[in-house]
């Protein structure tokens, strides 16, 4: 028996649309004793798959404004034409109980010892097993049920985190297409910051971040535009002199001999992006004419308000080229530290 809510306009407006095809959904969960969980720990669902296009709520509102944004791993920089500048923190409210989720960890690496006592050496080390050239055999390993319940509670709290990041994004986005439904950016490579940062690249999935603005720009009936950054370089480019000179990655402000600057880089490159031309989207001097004359205090106040924040005691990257006394190292060992990460690269 399903128990369907039909004042919930979501829900009502998905049913009024013919059901394509079902899809059973097995999920685990963190013990046997969870609502809705069998005796095995698991809970099941139906996923429906209608036709037409996703629900949009009353209060998700359309802008028309042109929106140049600036990705990093965990910083986000937006520009619009019109509205009023940002420079933050990717999800900057997710607080992972990291000290917690060592502790399980811990946790299981002891239980998984007691119930494998033969797979390790005298020294606590795996054992290698077989192979005539050396190589590697496989292990065998036993999961006592203590094992296994610790597992669900550690995976619990990563599906809760996960769940409060992907909120986050979905905020932010509706807040950016309230603004403006044409948004241009540089095309990033996400798989290299997942090498570096691992797969969630420091807890802010910005690779998440963008599929879930790409599908609500265009259900809204807006235009995603990803430029190539070997085309662009935007964060080399000066829009006063149109020349385009390597930077250190360690530089967070853009100066220039022509006049332009002192601005902070990641708004400035976001604001090169804002007034891009999508048809060419080589920029050129020309193009920043008549923008620059009103966004170069926009781009200061922006970049104010985050100091402000900082002093106010918030955590911010260094990155953000606030002096040291405000900016803060991030509290968390899973932040991305790349400003620390780039410097120790340029050195090399």
């Amino acid at each position: 028996m399903a128990l369907i809510d039909w004042k919930d306009p979501v829900v009502k407006y998905g049913l009024d649309h013919r059901i394509k095809y079902a899809r059973l959904l097995q999920r685990k969960v963190s013990s046997p004793q969870a609502q809705g969980a069998d005796a095995f720990g698991f809970r099941y669902s139906v996923q429906l798959a209608l036709e037409g296009v996703p629900y949009r709520k009353p209060k998700h509102s359309v802008g028309s404004d042109t929106i140049g944004a600036d990705l990093g791993p965990s910083t986000i920089a937006l520009v619009p034409r019109e509205a009023e500048a940002s420079l933050s923190v990717f999800c900057q409210e997710l607080a992972p109980d990291e000290q917690a989720v060592r502790r399980l960890q811990r946790k299981m690496d002891r239980q998984r010892r007691a119930a494998n006592p033969d797979n390790y050496d005298s020294l606590g080390r795996i054992k290698k097993r077989g192979g005539k050239r050396g190589e590697k055999g496989k292990v065998v390993w036993k999961s006592s049920k203590t094992y296994q319940k610790t597992r669900r509670r550690k995976a619990a709290k990563e599906r809760r985190l996960s769940a409060h990041r992907k909120s986050l994004h979905g905020r932010l986005v509706h807040e950016m297409v309230a603004v403006g439904n044409t948004i241009i950016l540089e095309k990033i490579s996400y798989k290299a910051w997942q090498k570096q940062y691992g797969k969630s690249v420091g807890l802010r999935a910005p690779g998440m971040f963008i599929e879930l603005l790409r599908r609500t720009v265009a259900r809204t009936g807006g235009t995603l535009i990803e430029v190539s950054t070997r085309t662009t370089k935007l964060s080399q480019y000066c829009h006063g002199c149109g020349q385009c000179e390597k930077k250190p990655l360690s530089q967070r402000w853009h100066q220039c001999a022509c006049g332009i600057g002192p601005v902070q880089r990641d708004l400035y490159s976001a604001f090169l992006a804002a007034y891009l031309d999508p048809a060419e989207p080589t920029p050129s001097c020309a193009q920043y004419v008549i923008g620059w004359e009103g966004a170069e205090a926009r781009l200061r106040a922006a970049h104010e308000r985050t100091i402000q924040r900082a002093n106010a005691g918030q955590v911010l990257p260094q990155s953000f080229g606030i002096p040291r006394a405000g900016a803060r190292l991030p509290e968390s060992r899973s932040e991305a530290t790349q400003g620390l990460l780039f410097l120790s690269r340029e050195e090399k």
